[in-house]
């Protein structure tokens, strides 16, 4: 079976992001990563296109990769986007529209430049809320507000989606499709490939301390399990348990 590591970047820099450095790549690590992707003979897909590929669309080209960001930090164009054209690597970005134009996220005319220089761009939600803990609802709102935001900001479609933090249900992969979405990235932290789920493809979180070392094993199919689909028991477990905290922090307000 052919592996297909999907990458999912936060920040490129040096700053803290979420209170940890955790999910800031240095520039100098994303460049040798970047560069690694290259000399191993890698083929760069959008998530667009690794859909079509998913679908049965598209054949499956030699040795892919997909290469993602996550929140729409601002660094994504100052830092990562000259990177990404060095070598000539394409990606997609998922966004928050309601932090666009609040540092240290885009600003709309950054988004507009990552989108001419053939940067994909798609919805990450509209306020990064665990939608799998959300009423039916307001997960609707955050999945279809966002995406109308960007195609209003952009002049084009938006056909992809990122759960924040990864979470979703069987509820909330329906309300994607029934939003018209084509395709869907969760986390996993596992290896994607042909027989992988469009509406969860697995994705390994890239943090600081990975490397190019941690990089090139993930292309060599090595360090992470293959995706699986539907749901892990563990996994469910998890869910009650947030969804209770997350009624208890609801009755008992702002403190």
């Amino acid at each position: 079976m052919t592996v297909v590591p999907v990458l999912a970047y936060h920040s490129i820099g040096d700053e803290p992001r979420d209170g940890t450095l955790r999910w800031s790549v240095s520039p100098g690590d994303f460049g040798e990563q970047m560069a690694l992707l290259r000399e191993r003979g890698r083929t760069p897909l959008t998530v667009g296109r690794y859909a079509e590929l998913l679908r049965g669309r598209l054949p499956l080209p030699p040795r892919p990769v997909v290469v993602t960001f996550d929140d729409g930090f601002a660094d994504l164009a100052t830092a990562a986007l000259p990177v990404l054209r060095r070598y000539d690597v394409c990606a997609t970005a998922y966004v928050i529209t309601s932090r666009l134009g609040v540092r240290p996220a885009l600003d709309r005319d950054e988004l507009a430049g990552l989108r001419d220089a053939g940067v994909e761009i798609g919805s990450h939600s509209d306020t990064h809320r665990p939608l799998d803990c959300l009423a039916q609802g307001t997960v609707r709102h955050e999945i279809a507000a966002s995406r109308d935001r960007l195609q209003a900001y952009l002049g084009a479609a938006v056909t992809s989606f990122a759960y924040p933090y990864g979470y979703h249900s069987p509820a909330v992969r329906r309300a994607v499709i029934d939003a018209g979405y084509a395709s869907a990235c969760a986390v996993k932290n596992a290896l994607s490939h042909p027989g992988d789920d469009v509406f969860a493809i697995a994705r390994v979180l890239v943090e600081r301390g990975t490397g190019a070392a941690g990089i090139d094993q993930l292309l060599a199919g090595r360090g992470r399990p293959l995706s699986w689909r539907g749901e892990r028991l563990r996994t469910r477990g998890w869910r009650a348990y947030r969804r209770v905290r997350h009624t208890l922090d609801v009755v008992r307000g702002p403190r």
